[in-house]
C-alpha cells in the first residue's frame, strides 16, 4: 500500500553540508508546484534545512521514480545529483519521517528546531494543495510523534542547537566575548538564535550589530539585545570594526563577497571571525585563503558537534523503541482505514443497484396495478435489503479478518472486476 512513496534524501549523513548549495531548492513554493505538476506525481513535500535537502513523493503505480531525479537535477542545474542521493520507498519512508520528527536524525541529536521544520514543510505542502491523501496522514503522524517523543523523554535535554554550537565553538577559540564586536547578518530564525545565544551568555561588554533585508526585523533583534540596527548596505562600513560575524541568511547569491571582506581588512588590523550558518552558502569560500580571517562554515562546525552532545545512548534507544512502536502502530491504523475504505465504497455501491433494483421492480407493479400500497413497498425494501445483507456480510467479515494477508492492489483490482468499472464511484487504488 505504500510501495509508491519515495524519499530522495540528501543530508549531514551522506554528503558535506557544502554540497547542499547547489541541490537546495531556492524557491520552496515554487518547486513544490511543479513537481505536483509532473505526470505521475500524486504528492510532493520538501524538507530543506541548514543540514539537509530531502524530497518525499507519492508515485502513480508502476511509474519508474528516476524521471523525477532527472527533473531535480534540471531544476537546480545540478547534474551530479544522482550520484550523492540515498533513495528510501515505503514504509522506510514513514520510518525516516517519524525519526526525524523526533529528532533522531538530526546532527544535534534530540533538537527542537527539526520537529518545527517538519511541521513548516507539511503547512507549507498543505497551503500550495501538493500533499496526496496518504502523505497528510504521514506527517500528521510524525508531528503528534516528534511532540509526545519530547513530553515522555529526555531526548532534548540540555539541547544545542547549530546555531548554539556555532557561538559555543567560536567563544572556545578566543576564550572570552567580552569587548567583541559581533555582527549578525541576517535576522530569521537561525540569526534569532545565535543572538539569544550570545545575549545568554551575559557578557558586560559585548557590541552586536544586526542586518537584514528588511531593517525593521534587524531593528527589533538590536532593541531585544541592545544593539545596533544596519540596512544591508552598511555592512562594509562596519566590517572593518567587527571581530566576528555570523551570517544567517538564504539569500541565492553571495552576501560577503572575498573584494567586500578585503576591502575592510585594509582599514584594520585584528583577524576576524566569520561562521555561515547559510544554505545555500552566502559566504564567497574564497575569503577562506584570506591570511587575517578565519572562515568556519557548517561543515566545520559539524566537527565539534560530538564534544557538544551529552551523554544520551539510553534516551535514544527509548526513543528509537517507541518509534518503531508508532511504526508498526500506523501501518495497522493505516492497512484498517484502507479496508474501511473499500467496506464503505462497496455497501455504497451495492445500495445504489439495490435501490435501482427496487425501483424497477416497483415500475413493472405499477404496470399491473395502478399502485402500490404500503405494506407492499415495506416487504420489497426488506426483502431487498435483506438479500444484499444475506450476501454482503460474510463477505465483509472475511474481508476484516484476513485483510493482512491479502495483497491491497490485487483486492482493488478483483473488486473493480466484480463492480462496473464505468461507474463513478467504483473502488480506487490508493497506490
Amino acid at each position: 500500500m505504500l510501495e509508491n512513496l519515495y524519499g530522495f534524501l540528501l543530508n549531514h549523513k551522506n554528503v558535506p553540508i557544502a554540497r547542499l548549495d547547489k541541490a537546495a531548492y531556492k524557491d520552496l513554493d515554487f518547486a513544490l508546484r511543479v513537481f505536483k505538476e509532473i505526470d505521475g506525481v500524486l504528492g510532493v513535500a520538501i524538507i530543506q534545512t541548514c543540514n539537509r535537502v530531502e524530497l518525499y513523493v507519492e508515485l502513480s503505480s508502476g511509474r519508474d521514480p528516476g524521471y523525477l531525479i532527472e527533473f531535480w537535477e534540471e531544476l537546480v542545474e545540478d547534474q551530479e545529483l544522482s550520484k550523492d542521493l540515498t533513495i528510501i520507498r515505503g514504509v522506510d519512508v514513514v520510518r525516516h519521517i517519524f525519526r526525524l520528527a523526533s529528532g533522531l536524525e538530526s546532527m544535534v541529536i534530540g533538537e527542537q528546531e527539526i520537529l518545527r521544520q517538519v511541521k513548516d514543510a507539511y503547512y507549507k505542502a498543505l497551503t500550495i494543495g501538493s500533499l496526496s491523501r496518504t502523505m497528510k496522514i504521514i506527517f500528521q503522524e510524525a508531528i503528534r510523534l516528534g511532540k509526545k517523543i519530547r513530553t515522555e523523554t529526555e531526548i532534548d535535554k540540555r539541547r544545542l542547537s547549530l546555531p548554539q554550537i556555532a557561538v559555543e565553538v567560536v567563544e572556545k577559540m578566543l576564550r572570552d566575548l567580552n569587548d567583541k564586536v559581533i555582527m549578525i547578518i541576517g535576522a530569521g530564525e537561525t540569526g534569532e538564535l545565535v543572538n539569544s545565544t550570545l545575549v545568554g551568555k551575559s557578557y558586560r561588554k559585548l557590541t552586536l550589530l544586526f542586518a537584514n533585508r528588511t531593517y525593521e526585523k534587524a531593528k527589533q533583534l538590536a532593541n531585544i539585545s541592545g544593539g545596533i540596527a544596519l540596512q544591508l548596505n552598511e555592512i562594509p562600513n562596519y566590517l572593518p570594526i567587527a571581530d566576528i560575524v555570523f551570517v544567517t541568511t538564504s539569500a541565492p547569491h553571495y552576501i560577503l563577497t572575498r573584494e567586500k571582506v578585503e576591502e575592510a581588512l585594509e582599514k584594520r588590523e585584528k583577524p576576524l571571525i566569520i561562521v555561515d550558518l547559510s544554505v545555500p552558502r552566502n559566504v564567497d569560500p574564497e575569503i577562506s585563503e584570506i591570511s587575517s580571517v578565519k572562515l568556519l562554515t557548517l561543515d566545520d562546525i559539524k566537527e565539534y558537534v560530538d564534544e557538544y552532545i551529552y551523554d544520551k545512548m539510553g534516551e535514544v534507544k527509548k526513543v528509537e523503541n517507541i518509534v518503531e512502536k508508532e511504526v508498526e502502530r500506523f501501518l495497522e491504523k493505516f492497512e484498517s482505514m484502507q479496508v474501511n475504505e473499500i467496506i464503505s465504497k462497496i455497501y455504497k455501491r451495492i445500495e445504489n443497484i439495490r435501490l435501482e433494483e427496487l425501483e424497477e421492480a416497483l415500475s413493472m407493479i405499477r404496470k399491473v396495478e395502478a399502485t402500490v400500497d404500503e405494506r407492499t413497498l415495506k416487504i420489497m425494501e426488506c426483502m431487498s435489503k435483506a438479500i444484499v445483507k444475506r450476501i454482503m456480510n460474510p463477505f465483509i467479515e472475511n474481508l476484516k479478518k484476513n485483510y493482512r494477508q491479502l495483497n491491497y492492489n490485487d483486492l482493488v483490482n478483483l473488486l473493480q472486476l466484480f463492480f462496473d468499472t464505468e461507474d463513478p464511484d467504483r473502488i480506487q487504488s490508493k497506490h
